[in-house]
């Protein structure tokens, strides 16, 4: 009886701790929070997808990407300081914050998008995230997604790396130096014989038909094997008449490439020089040289009237402008802007870019509240480059003590204003913002004012991460760009087209599967429709992508219902006094 009744024991705990272990496997790896918020699987998931839509181009969890990597960072920093970094980097800076401007200055300057769109809620979600995944992250991968996390490949010693070089051009040298040797010595002792020890012209021969077969055999086995690898079935109409064309130029060009190149390797076998053989002199024949220029301009002629057509139909689509979004490339990101009820994209100018308006849409009460702003900031730059020569004392007596990399730093420092090179920076960054200044009050003053400032943006929605289209629908994506040019590159919809700043671009397409049939036909679950960067943008271009679903018209529309117009003002506080904009642009 004892025996059952422990038995009935040890199977209860060893099912509790199963339980425990299972729980511990999918629930959050953390009990507290520095945001004093109780933890909860639903937070963490909502701080992962922020991260992913807003951090994950410049930042990972384990690795230094263009920022810090952010294991830990809440034991580094306090939730009060997080929250002023993450919201305002900019004003946290200019503040004076010794942190801020150390990592500013760590990070070559580079300026973090500020995210005063946050909420108390959403940014204590996203610290909440940071926490659970630094501490190895279980809630947040419980419905089996996880952030992709980029791991930095092993780097081999560079001393070493310089020994292996070096032996490799060594080691070729004297391969090069023995060869040329041998070949003296044949010529040498054919001279005393009086006759050839090799055969070359047959050495030479038999050499090209090895190298014909050793090729085709290749030939072979690159299109069957890497031939696999290449993309799916196009999910666009343009995509799919380009596979065509394609698959076309392909048929004919391997049916010329194998004929030529066996004619090549086999004239050079069964022609070879022998003793007694003398060649036919054959310059001219009219009718030979008509029917090889004849045949590939007429198979040339046809491929050239098929691309031709085909891009017709793509560059003069008539469904052109029926169903646009706008697609803001940054680096290293992309957002996307959808027309509200409306139907229409509100205007927008890189001038009026700051960090409450991160698109420059045309909307007077921001571009008004912009001014006084980048008037600051003007004052701000005069105060800091009148102060440049107590900076430079300050730099100097912080010398005392450092070695390596830091005193190089401050070193570096000195250098710039000594040389007046920190000055120039500054004067050249007040120029560009009263030029920005004049430039927006004459967008503010002149005539076409009323019609810029149509307000057609207040409705947009702008959508981080992820992006929706309908199925069998001519979408066109209209591209902009914030910093360098980048391009964007949608390999299933066979699109792709350079984003340059101050130049528009767009493409038009029409996906004519969804992301679910497409998942289907493919038996891949996880598979996506993902437009990356295809131009080496800088340091986190590899992590420049946006996920791109197509629905179905009325998952579609449940969809962008959903979506909630950015700068629609509240009834209640639409009389209010606008919140004063910070500058995106350095």
């Amino acid at each position: 009886m004892k025996i059952r009744r422990f038995g009935k024991f040890r199977n209860f705990l060893f099912l509790s701790a199963a339980m425990l272990m299972f729980g511990m496997v999918n629930g959050a790896a953390i009990t507290e929070s520095i945001t004093g918020k109780a933890v909860d699987d639903a937070s963490i998931s909502a701080g992962k997808q922020l991260f992913e839509s807003k951090c994950q181009s410049c930042h990972a969890i384990k690795n230094k990407l263009v920022g810090p990597a952010l294991k830990d960072v809440h034991k580094r920093r306090s939730y009060e300081w997080l929250t002023k970094w993450i919201r305002n980097n900019d004003a946290l800076r200019k503040s004076g914050d010794k942190d801020a401007n150390e990592i500013f200055e760590q990070f070559n300057k580079s300026v973090m998008t500020n995210f005063t769109d946050l909420t108390d809620d959403e940014i204590a979600s996203l610290v909440m995230y940071i926490e659970d995944a630094s501490a190895g992250g279980g809630a947040a991968k419980a419905d089996g997604a996880t952030t992709s996390e980029v791991v930095a490949a092993p780097v081999a010693d560079k001393e070493t790396v310089n020994k292996i070089n070096w032996m490799l051009v060594v080691l070729f040298i004297l391969i090069a130096v023995i060869l040329f040797i041998i070949v003296k010595i044949i010529e040498q002792v054919s001279e005393i014989r009086g006759k050839d020890v090799i055969g070359w012209n047959k050495v030479n021969a038999i050499v090209f038909m090895f190298i014909m077969i050793i090729g085709f055999i290749a030939f072979i086995w690159e299109f069957y094997v890497h031939g696999a690898l290449t993309l799916p079935e196009a999910a666009t109409e343009h995509g799919r008449d380009l596979d065509r064309m394609f698959n076309i130029t392909l048929f004919f060009t391997v049916i010329v490439f194998v004929i030529t190149q066996f004619l090549l390797f086999y004239f050079a076998y069964r022609y070879r020089g022998r003793k007694g053989n003398k060649a036919l002199y054959y310059p001219h024949n009219n009718k030979l040289e008509v029917i090889w220029t004849a045949i590939p301009a007429v198979v040339l002629t046809i491929l050239v009237i098929g691309g031709l057509k085909t891009w017709n139909k793509i560059t003069n689509n008539p469904e052109r402008d029926q169903f646009n979004v706008e697609i803001f490339a940054y680096q290293f990101g992309w957002t996307a802007r959808y027309p509200g009820d409306d139907g229409k994209l509100g205007n927008s100018n890189w001038n009026l870019i700051s960090n409450d308006n991160l698109l420059g849409i045309a909307l007077k009460d921001k571009a008004e509240a912009l001014i006084p702003v980048l008037e600051q900031d003007i004052k701000d730059l005069e105060m800091q480059k009148a102060n440049l020569h107590n900076t430079l004392a300050e730099l100097r007596s912080e010398m005392g003590g450092l070695v390596g990399d830091a005193r190089k730093n401050i070193l570096s420092k000195i250098s710039d204003i000594e040389d007046g090179t920190t000055e120039s920076e500054i004067n050249n960054t007040i120029n560009n913002r009263k030029v920005q200044i004049g430039r927006i009050k004459v967008s503010l003053e002149t005539e076409n004012a009323k019609s810029f400032y149509d307000n057609t943006g207040q409705d947009d929605k702008i959508i981080n991460n992820e992006i929706h289209i309908p199925v069998n629908r001519s979408v066109t994506f209209k591209f902009r760009a914030r910093d360098v040019i980048h391009s964007a590159y949608i390999p299933m919809f066979r699109s792709q087209i350079n984003v340059v700043p101050g130049l528009g671009t767009e493409m038009v397409f029409k996906a004519i599967e969804t992301t679910n049939e497409k998942r289907a036909k493919l038996n891949d679950p996880e598979f996506d429709y993902w437009m990356i960067c295809a131009k080496i943008c800088g340091a986190a271009h590899f992590n420049m992508k946006l996920k791109i679903v197509v629905d179905t018209e009325e998952d579609y529309k449940i969809w962008i219902d959903k979506q909630s117009a950015t700068f629609a003002k509240d009834p209640k506080t639409e009389n209010s006094e606008n919140s004063t904009p910070s500058i995106a642009i350095n």
